[in-house]
């Protein structure tokens, strides 16, 4: 995704103007951006769908407020903003995760890893599965500083002075981040095995 469409500028400037319906087709391109982000960070659907919703909330709130150039950077600075808070919530309250009874009960789920990809040998899937699983958990490892700026790079292709107005945090702090971030997922993946 570029980092901005043609008619951006007009319909941020219609947006300010608290017109509903420009404000709408900024949602409509950058949702799948925002929902990305808030997905990669909190790792979890439903949490990210939430997130989704409470960002262009406030920025809708707050949109009478925005002085930049392209709305993306801001969107994507209140997604952060946005999991940062729940992520503290969490902690203050962590949540139990409910789990079946019996193996039985997994044979209703339409999501048994079985149907998840008939081409797929048993050996090949327990693998990728494995190694998702490996990477997802050294991602969820990071802390949510460096978390942010490896997802923003690596994963969104943003570049390092975005990254940096987007945080508000100095280009070095942005370099440094990034270095340590990539260093940790390094190690972590090199201690889940063979796959790595």
């Amino acid at each position: 995704m570029t980092e901005s469409f043609e008619n951006e500028g007009k319909l941020l400037e219609m947006a300010v103007q608290g017109s509903l319906e420009a404000f709408n087709s900024l949602v409509t391109y950058y949702q799948t951006a925002v929902y990305n982000t808030a997905l990669r960070i909190m790792c979890d659907a439903a949490r990210a769908d939430d997130i989704t919703q409470t960002a262009f909330i406030n920025a809708w709130k707050h949109i009478g407020n925005f002085s930049g150039t392209s709305f993306k950077p801001w969107i994507l600075r209140i997604t952060i903003n946005a999991c940062y808070d729940e992520l503290r919530r969490l902690k203050r309250h962590p949540e139990q995760e409910l789990v079946p009874q019996s193996q039985d009960s997994e044979e209703e789920n339409e999501d048994v890893p079985w149907l998840i990809d008939p081409s797929e040998s048993p050996v090949e899937q327990i693998e990728r599965q494995d190694r998702q699983e490996s990477i997802k958990n050294c991602f969820e490892a990071l802390p949510d500083v460096y978390r942010a700026v490896f997802m923003l790079i690596d994963i969104h292709e943003m570049d390092y002075q975005t990254v940096a107005d987007t945080l508000k945090v100095p280009l070095g702090t942005v370099k440094s981040r990034l270095l340590r971030a990539r260093l940790r997922m390094r190690d972590c993946l090199k201690s889940k095995g063979n796959f790595f």
